[in-house]
C-alpha cells in the first residue's frame, strides 16, 4: 500500500480505527507526545501518512471524535467513552480491509507502548 491510498480515509477515521484496536481507553492529552508518536507511526505505516504530513492533523482528528462525543478529555487524559469504543469498532470493521486492520493494529502497538 502506498502512502497515496491512505487519503481515502480522514484523519479521524484513521484515528478511530487506531483507537478500536487498544487494549486501554484512555491516553495521554500531551499534543508533543501525541506528536512525536504520530510521526512515528506514520513513518512506519503508509496507512497513517496523514498524521506525518501536518503537525495539526492528530489534534484535528482528536477535536472531530471529541464533537461526536467518542473521546472526552479528562484532565490531562482522552478517554474513549462506551459509545464512542462501539462507534470505533463497528467503523474499523466495515471501513478497513484486512492490510487496513494490520496496519491499525501495528499503529496501535506503537501508541500503546509510547
Amino acid at each position: 500500500m502506498t502512502a497515496t491510498n491512505s487519503m481515502r480515509f480522514s484523519p479521524d477515521e484513521l484515528l478511530s480505527g487506531m483507537l478500536a484496536t487498544l487494549e486501554t481507553g484512555d491516553f495521554p492529552a500531551d499534543n508533543a507526545t501525541l506528536r512525536a508518536t504520530f510521526t512515528k507511526i506514520a513513518a512506519e505505516f503508509p496507512l497513517l501518512a496523514p498524521f506525518g504530513t501536518t503537525d495539526d492533523a492528530i489534534q484535528k482528528a482528536i477535536t472531530v471524535l471529541e464533537g461526536r462525543k467518542a473521546l472526552v478529555q479528562e484532565g490531562d487524559r482522552y478517554t474513549l467513552t462506551a459509545e464512542g469504543r462501539a462507534s470505533c469498532v463497528s467503523s474499523k470493521r466495515t471501513l478497513f480491509n484486512r492490510d487496513d486492520r494490520e496496519q491499525l493494529e501495528g499503529a496501535a502497538a506503537i501508541f500503546s507502548a509510547a
